[in-house]
């Protein structure tokens, strides 16, 4: 179930005092579309800051990847980045290197873009 207040901040009033259906959805088309555009930019990101560093850990990329497209660093802004590195990691472009104990923290760990990846 959506909440009340995701609805409540799309809603435009006519001039009757009614909900003007037509305008809120074009204000959450608006909104829907810049979402759209800014998902589209955090993939290209992530890999050049891979392609810049080689190899970085969860959260230096995190930081790196909102420093180079200008985002707050909110808890939402967050989780888009590492969803985006989850579908990156799915779609074989990068992968996540651990430590030889298996650790995902440590010296060695980290993002990586494959190696197969690069020459497609």
């Amino acid at each position: 179930m959506i909440p009340n207040a995701f609805f409540q901040k799309y809603v435009v009033y006519g001039a009757n005092g009614s909900v003007d259906v037509k305008k809120s959805v074009k204000s959450f088309e608006e909104d829907f579309n810049a979402w759209c555009r800014e998902q589209g930019d955090l993939k290209p990101a992530i890999l050049q800051e891979l392609t810049n560093y080689k190899r970085l850990g969860e959260g230096k990329l995190t930081h790196f990847v909102l420093h180079q497209l200008k985002l707050e660093p909110t808890k939402e802004n967050v989780d888009r980045i590492q969803n985006a590195l989850q579908e990156l990691q799915r779609a074989g472009k990068i992968l996540y290197k651990t430590t030889e104990s298996g650790k995902r923290r440590g010296r060695g760990a980290g993002w990586v873009i494959r190696e197969d990846a690069r020459a497609a």
